[in-house]
This record gives C-alpha cells, structure tokens and sequence, in this order.
C-alpha cells in the first residue's frame, strides 16, 4: 500500500482542508500557547469530539509543510493494519491466504482511503481499525463467560469510532456482508440471526452516541450550517432518490474517482447477476450503510462520505466473480489505477506550493509585499485534470483568500526558513490604502485579487498570479 501511495507520501504538500496548520505562523496577534486548531470548534460541532482533539495534536506540532508527510505515512500505516485484520477476518470465511490478501488490499485503496490519506483524515483510519476489533470480539468471545464485558468492550470501541467519524463506524458491517456472500446457503439463517444482533446493538451505540452528543457536547447548530449534527428529515425523499440514483452508481466506480455513471450502472447490473439471490441483501446494507447521511441535515456527495458504500460495492462484486486470480488481476488494477491518480492528486498539490517559492525566491527575499490574484475556478486542477469533490485535483489558491491561500503562504514562508520575527498582515482593502497603512520593519503586507481586477503595483511587490501557474 505504500507503494500505492508513495507519490502522496513522499512530496511535500498543503491543500485547502490542512493548511489550517500553518496559521499560527508570522500572526500580528499571536493567541498564545493555547492557541486551538481554527477546526476545532467545527468538529465538535459535527459530532467528531475525538477527531478535535486529534487535530489539535497535530496542529500543535506541524512546523513546516513537510511535516504533513510524516502524517499521511501514520495514516497509511493504520489503514494497513486495518488490511491486514480484514484479511484475517476473510480467512477464517474460507477465503484462501491470497484471495483474503488481495481482497482487503482492493478495499483499502478506494476513493475514500485515497481522500484521507490526502486530507491527513487519521481519524478516518483509526475509525475502521476500531470497528474491525469491536467485530473480532464480537464474534470470538476474547473474555471468556462475562458477556458484559465483551458488550462493554464492543460498544466502547464502536462509539469511540463514531466519535471519531460516525459515517466510516458503519465498517463494522463490511465482514458480516462478506460472510452472508460467502457461506452457504444452509448456514443463512444462522447468519442472519448474527446481523440481527450485531444491527441491534450497532443501532443501540448509535442511539447513545447521538444524545451523548446532543445532551454533553456543546456545539450550535447555526455555526455549523449544512453539516450540523441534527436530524433533519425534510430532504429525506430526494436524498433516498439520490442513495439509489447517485450513490450507489458512484461506489460501482471502483478506484476511480472521475465517475462515470453509465460504468457504474454496468457494474451494478453485472453484480446483482453474479451474486443472483442474495443481491437483495446485500444492496439493502449498501443502502443502510448511508443512514446516517439520510438522517442529518448535510446533502452532499462525497468520496468521503460513502466510503463503506463503495467497499461492499467492490467486495460484492469481487466475490461475487469468486475466481482467486481474478481477484489478484482487479487488485492489481486497482493498485495501478491508483498510483497514477495519486501521482496526479500529489503533484497537483505540489505545484501549488512549489510555484509560491519559486516566485518568492525570484526576489532573494528582497520583499516587503505580496500581492496574490487568486485562481479562478475552472473545474480543473493545475494539472489540467477535471477536479472531483473537494479533494481531488483542487486549486488552494480558488478558495478563500484568508483560511485557504494565506495560510498556504505561510507554510511556504516557514519552508524558507523565514525568521519568525517577521509578522504577515493580510490586507482586504484598498490595496493602495493598505500598502500606505502597512507598519514599518519586520513586517510582510499581503493583498489580493481576483482574475482581472487591477493591480496596484508598489516597491518590493511579488505579484503570485496562481492564473498563470
């Protein structure tokens, strides 16, 4: 898998969602050693109070954009882990070593994995690693003769990953859906007793995760907009239209994240043919697995956001086929087509820092302002490829100017060793005005502007104009 990823994790990059990490630096108005991650207060509000805790860990200790590597590589190595229980899990279904090998590997470098690894996600990670204990002890009885304490590991470990991030808890359902495809027919029954208990106790953590939640977490629904953690059922027919319409015929997608609906119906329709009788079960938990996306009041469609969905989409696909060296052939594939996105994702993102040092070294640090003119948002990333959720094949640099670009800026200033005495002021007026209001000495203005608006040229100006890049 590091193979797979090694472009994400050996270039050293920032994108929108993680340059967050360098406001600290050069701040006229520094807040003190207990500064919180600018994300912090959001993530409470989203439900994730452990991811806010995580975040503020790193925030804390990220001192340059290389560091982000030393992030994506701790990421990777969970998700590997992860890989490496699943595959144990599917032995013990009867898969052999090399069909449960490369069927766990095929599930971990889906469009969801490639977006945590990118976003540094950890928690996305660490989510299904703890899920995918809380099944093992589920099913293999760890504390011999005290069922309430295996139900009490159990649900601990489950709700930690809902604390975490609640979508990807529902990984916990992935190794049942498997065993249902796998065993035999006269074993169903059994199974199906299995899911039942597991569902109920799944659906009784989440009920206490939700009032946990609404009673103990402080958070205002206000501030967190379309993403606020409340139920929200007035959108509930559109948005179950869209699990079947959309969804589903984007996880069919595989690995690639530039979607193709009309693949994705193909690969739907040959599934269900493979897996004949128990395609109805199977594409009900792909369905179940968006509830909690059905509930709360957020309508996006994210990679993200479905990842599971899109894991029982190709587990069931892949088994359905249940020929050992076609599944070695698809992971294969998948690996492939996977580096290559990655390489591309990466170095997307690496242009972007690497263009702002390369202006700024233009100047042999002789500057006393840079003027930004922000990208103007194409449907493209600078790599000419077609940009795909919020992640994938983005410009920084067309987001906002004051949490996005600015803060990008100060993590290529830290690259270049910018001695932190020097203080960034970032100016939203009058570019004239703030160039004659800018303080004197150790000091750096910023302004900006979009694509076609005038510049105001002064003494010691870089101009970055991400237009050109």
């Amino acid at each position: 898998m590091s193979l797979c990823f090694s472009p994400a994790l050996s270039l050293p990059f920032a994108h929108h969602d993680n340059v967050r990490f360098f406001d600290k630096f050069y701040d006229p108005h520094p807040a003190g050693p207990e500064r919180r991650d600018p994300q912090y207060a959001m993530a409470y509000l989203l439900g994730r109070p452990l991811t806010a805790e995580i975040h503020q860990i790193i925030y804390t200790h990220v001192s340059q954009i290389a560091d982000l590597k030393i992030i994506r590589w701790l990421t990777v190595i969970i998700f590997a882990l992860s890989a490496g229980i699943l595959a144990n899990i599917f032995c013990t279904f009867g898969l052999s070593d090399l069909e449960s090998l490369c069927l766990s590997v095929a599930l971990f470098i889906l469009p969801g994995v490639q977006d945590a690894i990118i976003m540094l996600a950890i928690q996305n990670a660490l989510a299904v690693w703890l899920v995918l204990w809380a099944y093992l002890a589920s099913c293999r009885g760890y504390v011999k003769d005290k069922l309430f304490v295996e139900a009490l590991i159990i649900f601990s470990l489950i709700l930690a990953s809902m604390l975490l991030y609640p979508q990807w808890s529902f990984f916990f359902f992935v190794p049942v859906m498997v065993k249902l495809l796998i065993a035999p027919s006269r074993d169903a029954r059994v199974i199906h007793g299995e899911i039942l208990r597991l569902v109920l106790f799944f659906i009784g953590t989440a009920v206490f995760y939700y009032f946990y939640i609404k009673i103990f977490v402080s958070y205002n629904n206000a501030r967190a907009g379309s993403y606020a953690f409340t139920i929200d059922l007035n959108f509930l027919y559109w948005k179950t239209i869209a699990v079947f319409s959309k969804v589903l015929p984007m996880s069919f997608n595989f690995w690639n994240f530039h979607t193709n609906p009309w693949l994705g119906w193909a690969m739907m329709g040959l599934t269900m043919i493979l897996l004949r009788k128990r395609a109805i079960p199977c594409f009900l938990m792909m369905a179940a697995t968006t509830s909690f996306w059905l509930l709360v009041r957020t309508d996006v469609i994210l990679h993200r956001i479905f990842f599971v969905t899109a894991v029982m989409a190709l587990a069931s696909f892949l088994i359905g086929a249940r020929n050992r060296y076609f599944i070695v052939g698809m992971m294969t594939l998948g690996l492939l087509t996977v580096h290559h996105l990655t390489y591309d994702n990466a170095r997307n993102y690496y242009l972007e820092s690497a263009f702002i040092q390369q202006r700024l070294m233009a100047h042999k640090g002789d500057f006393s302002r840079v003027h930004i003119v922000l990208a103007r948002p194409n449907g493209k990333g600078y790599n000419g490829k077609a940009t795909v959720d919020d992640i994938f094949n983005a410009r920084t640099a067309s987001y906002s100017f004051n949490t996005d670009t600015l803060n990008l800026l100060k993590g290529v200033l830290k690259n270049m060793d910018l001695p932190d005495s020097w203080k960034v002021y970032p100016c939203d007026g009058d570019q004239q005005k703030c160039v004659e209001q800018n303080p004197v000495g150790k000091s750096l203005l910023v302004t900006h502007s979009s694509k076609g608006q005038q510049v105001y040229n002064s003494p010691g100006m870089v101009l970055i104009d991400f237009n050109d890049l």
